[in-house]
């Protein structure tokens, strides 16, 4: 008898202590009829979050009670879980009873109580997690935005000095961002490589105007000059922290896959992939377009330079793909 009492003392006191974890536990518990979907219980939590008291809630259908907006989806949820035994919804929708919309977590599993089977639906409030998240998507924009606008007026600097290259990044960041898509590359590193391109003759700023237009060929002292542009950009964009590594895209823009390039002589994989990009993108636009000091030569001749040092000056896959843009895809530069 002892043995029985102390049994029943155990059960009696487990059963007390799952009673008080379901009305005091801070997430929405709803117990549910595993064959006839109607509700056998409801804690305090979930009665405060939908507006409808228990007695309201109490052998009802899960579906049919006002605060399950899709009710296709309520019935699709049941189904499942007579199958699988479980199913989640990370947001779902929910309607308060004075027809507030609540965003939850609605997780749901099926269990035995007592030799009758039952599904637990545990339901947590994510409103105020959705609202600070779009807060967060919307500040996330805004600093995009913002990012952009910098990159544009960086990209302006140069315009009144000197037109053409103005113009010439802007074509360029157009076909380095056609190349990196065809490689499929992740849309944030195109979106980077798109604005490396747009400034990455920024260093020409502090080229002197008549040699950026001289019309005839530059002295040795001039062309070192003017390679030495690499060096000034990326010495502008060091200290500046953007998500993409925009200075060392512009300091190896005219690095090549040999060792020829500069300033540094980088070889292959040692030159940052959105470099090599750019360099193939640069050099068909610079041989394609008008010079200062020559006339353009041409698409087919730009397409037949990168093809020549494909692998050599060039990084192989970057040519290929920029042929492929031109001949499947039939790209053209913009107007600008």
């Amino acid at each position: 008898m002892t043995q029985d009492k102390n049994n029943e003392s155990n059960v009696a006191e487990s059963e007390l202590r799952y009673r008080r974890l379901f009305e005091t536990a801070q997430d929405g518990i709803l117990i549910i009829d595993f064959d006839s979907g109607y509700i056998k219980d409801a804690n305090p939590f979930i009665t405060n979050l939908l507006g409808y008291s228990r007695e309201e809630l109490i052998d009802q259908e899960l579906w049919e009670i006002g605060f399950m907006i899709d009710k296709t989806l309520a019935l699709k949820a049941f189904t499942t879980i007579q199958e699988k035994g479980y199913v989640r919804y990370e947001n779902l929708p929910l309607r308060h009873k004075n027809g507030d919309i609540r965003e939850v977590e609605f997780v749901s599993n099926a269990y035995h109580v007592g030799g009758h089977k039952v599904i637990q639906c545990n339901i947590r409030d994510i409103t105020e997690r959705k609202k600070l998240e779009e807060e967060n998507l919307k500040f996330q924009h805004l600093m995009s935005v913002s990012l952009h606008q910098m990159i544009e007026t960086l990209a302006n600097v140069i315009v009144a000095r000197d037109s053409y290259t103005a113009g010439h990044q802007k074509r360029v960041a157009n076909l380095a961002s056609a190349i990196a898509a065809k490689l499929n590359l992740p849309l944030h590193t195109i979106e980077g490589i798109e604005l490396s391109a747009l400034i990455h003759d920024i260093g020409k700023i502090a080229v002197p105007a008549e040699i950026l237009t001289k019309p005839s060929k530059l002295s040795s002292f001039e062309l070192a000059m003017l390679r030495n542009h690499v060096q000034t950009g990326y010495d502008i964009l060091k200290n500046m922290n953007f998500p993409w590594n925009l200075a060392q895209i512009i300091l190896e823009h005219h690095e090549r896959v040999d060792g020829s390039g500069y300033p540094n002589g980088l070889k292959g994989d040692s030159i940052c992939e959105e470099a090599r990009i750019i360099a193939v993108a640069d050099t068909v636009e610079a041989i394609s377009s008008d010079r200062p000091y020559r006339k353009s030569k041409g698409i087919e001749a730009a397409l037949e330079e990168i093809t020549m040092n494909r692998g050599i000056l060039y990084d192989d896959r970057v040519v290929d793909a920029c042929l492929d843009v031109f001949k499947e895809d039939h790209f053209e530069f913009p107007d600008i």
